[in-house]
């Protein structure tokens, strides 16, 4: 695709979320952004771009007025995802138990501590300038956790979606406000300088690309994909946090500063479990638990293509 062809779809997609917009201009835009998925999906890297900067800010603009109609062009863009991430394929489902016991399988060897940045931050001797770079993009990865709960809560019946409360009460500091983790975290990026604004667009589209995607699973109609990611989120936080806790406090870092992370050592152990148990009452069917595969596969596959871009950056501010 050409620059001029995509700097067109572009200008359509943004077209339609002009105030004087006419509903045909909405679906040109809609479909624009579903042929610059297409061609995401294709190996355009210039249209995977321009398609993930169009989602972040489709997904990030903050207008109530147009939240609807983001919606519905996002999920166009969706669609063509969804089709392009083959479900994994079982002969037959699993009972409840023995699923459980391979997605924890399937976390640990996925798992984000075995990239070698962390290796070089958790095992080896990191620069404190190094470690901000990584909490820097920690912040994006963290910042808006609550708004995925509620997204994925949305959809659900009360039954289901009081699990997911119970999770975004405790997100959001339970009777303290004050204490919501975002701010827990931002108390300890404060204390280091490093840029922690609400706001704030992430620079890499690696970036962009892994916390589109956590929007989109969150959004998807059948809930194994929002499941798997909400699965890894939480099934990883404890031994990751634990060992950035010891990193902070290894470089000095005082402990009041290193709160968020002390809370997530323990605190998501009890999420993880409330999560399996919906994963156990809504991915019963091969179909369904192929999805949940497939989508904790893609996830953690974008996460470590983010960890690779987060890796080279460090590695930039360390040559010579």
């Amino acid at each position: 695709m050409t620059t001029y062809e995509i700097n067109d779809l572009v200008a359509l997609t943004r077209g339609a979320l002009a105030p004087a917009a006419s509903s045909s201009a909405a679906a040109r835009g809609r479909d624009a952004l579903a042929e610059l998925a297409r061609a995401a999906a294709a190996g355009d890297a210039a249209a995977a771009f321009a398609y993930h900067e169009l989602l972040w800010d489709l997904h990030a603009d903050p207008d109530r007025r147009t939240y609807a109609l983001r919606g519905w062009i996002a999920a166009a863009g969706y669609e063509v995802e969804e089709a392009t991430i083959a479900p994994v394929e079982l002969a037959e489902a699993h009972e409840p138990a023995a699923f459980a016991e391979r997605i924890r399988g399937e976390q640990a060897a996925l798992s984000g501590l075995v990239h070698p940045m962390s290796a070089h931050l958790f095992a080896g001797e990191p620069s404190l300038d190094e470690v901000k770079i990584y909490l820097r993009h920690h912040w994006h990865r963290s910042r808006l956790f609550f708004r995925e709960l509620t997204e994925l809560s949305l959809a659900r019946p009360l039954a289901e979606a009081s699990v997911l409360f119970r999770n975004l009460y405790d997100e959001g500091g339970g009777e303290h406000s004050d204490r919501a983790h975002p701010f827990l975290l931002q108390r300890l990026l404060r204390h280091l300088g490093v840029p922690c604004d609400f706001d704030e667009r992430p620079a890499l589209p690696e970036a962009r690309a892994y916390l589109n995607n956590r929007i989109r699973c969150a959004r998807a109609a059948n809930p194994a994909w929002g499941l798997a990611v909400l699965y890894a989120l939480e099934a990883g936080t404890p031994a990751t946090h634990g060992a950035i806790y010891r990193l902070l406090r290894r470089l000095g870092v005082p402990e009041e500063a290193c709160e968020f992370h002390r809370l997530h050592m323990t605190a998501d152990i009890e999420h993880t479990e409330e999560t399996l148990g919906l994963i156990a009452a809504l991915v019963r069917g091969a179909g369904d638990q192929g999805i949940f595969l497939a989508s904790l596969r893609h996830h953690r596959g974008l996460g470590r293509r983010y960890f690779d871009a987060i890796w080279r950056e460090i590695q930039e501010t360390r040559a010579p």
